[in-house]
């Protein structure tokens, strides 16, 4: 199993052994693409989740977006496509995303167990009533997806959690990962919702494994591949990471509905003051008042400035965050 200290290093090492020592290349779907199968790989602190390799133009803004919206239990594609259009694309009724793993998660879902039970509150109380247990598993894909999902067949097949030596480990299962565009943002919400349970059990955070069944990158992405490669990236990924750091520790739960609120404020939102006045309020409730969470707050305070033109407003917004790994990190 290869083994990281944090994401960017691991980041940095799939990209090179997918791209320069790949197993098979292969053309599903008619794309060609360079594969690796079976790969297997532990990030061994888990809030080193951002990968600050600077050719990906990793957006934390949208990496945010899709937090809460996964968080939200929603699936529709109409909130999450304000961040990315990619969701409207790939939709296979036009509204609603497979691959909305929030709402197989924080929600009853029809295709999974028959919309029976919140499979969150199912491992907590697995977890909660034996420690030791090895069924805490959430399932993601399931065989009704190979009826139903046509465009949108969701990546991820389980995430598994184990309590050992009093600290949360988690394993997660990937039927496909695609290394530039998925497992990008992947691996970050896998490891919040790692670090969320283990705040919510009050364990410790272990490690994180991540298990891609084929890890891949598409032809369309092998420039982007070649600059990540480069000596003077790399270095530069290096050096962010020091510089950076990892992402603080949770302190408090999410505030879900009152930054979904919030969000929703926002993009009614048309100028400085108008933003300015609905991020002091967020800020001024309790949860608000959490640097965690009023860091979320100004990171979609500062999409929303750049949609309506404030773009340098927008960049000291990112800037003002209690967390430099946020700061100007390829969103504009």
């Amino acid at each position: 199993m290869l083994e990281f200290d944090n994401f960017t290093d691991c980041y940095i090492a799939l990209v090179n052994k997918v791209y320069n020592s790949p197993e098979y290349t292969s053309s599903p779907r008619g794309m060609n693409v360079k594969e690796v199968l079976g790969c297997t790989f532990k990030i061994k602190d888990p809030r080193s989740r951002i990968p600050f390799v600077a050719p990906r133009e990793f957006s934390t803004q949208y990496m945010i977006a899709e937090l809460l919206w996964y968080l939200s239990g929603d699936n529709s594609t109409s909130w999450i496509s304000n961040y990315s259009s990619f969701w409207k694309k790939i939709s296979d009724d036009g509204s609603t995303a497979n691959s909305a793993y929030g709402a197989r998660i924080f929600c009853p879902h029809d295709r999974i167990a028959g919309g029976k039970l919140t499979q969150w509150d199912y491992i907590k109380g697995e977890l909660t009533s034996d420690p030791d247990s090895r069924r805490a598993v959430i399932h993601i894909r399931s065989p009704w997806d190979s009826i139903y999902a046509k465009l949108d067949v969701p990546c991820t097949l389980t995430l598994q959690f184990f309590i050992r030596d009093e600290k949360l480990h988690m394993i997660s299962n990937m039927r496909s990962s695609d290394l530039i565009l998925g497992i990008a943002y992947d691996i970050p919400a896998f490891t919040f919702f790692q670090e969320m349970l283990a705040f919510e059990l009050n364990v410790g955070l272990g490690e994180y494994i991540h298990m891609s069944n084929s890890l891949h990158i598409y032809e369309r992405h092998f420039s982007m591949a070649k600059a990540i490669l480069t000596p003077t990236a790399i270095s530069q990924a290096k050096m962010q990471q020091i510089s950076r750091g990892v992402m603080p520790p949770m302190e408090s739960a999410p505030p879900v509905e009152s930054m979904y609120s919030f969000e929703k404020q926002l993009r009614l939102d048309s100028n400085i003051e108008e933003i300015m006045e609905s991020l002091n309020e967020f800020s001024s409730m309790s949860s608000g008042g959490d640097n965690y969470w009023n860091d979320w707050a100004k990171i979609l305070c500062s999409h929303r400035m750049k949609k309506v033109g404030l773009l340098k407003e927008s960049k000291n917004m990112i800037n003002s965050t209690a967390y430099v790994g946020y700061h100007l990190m390829g969103d504009f």
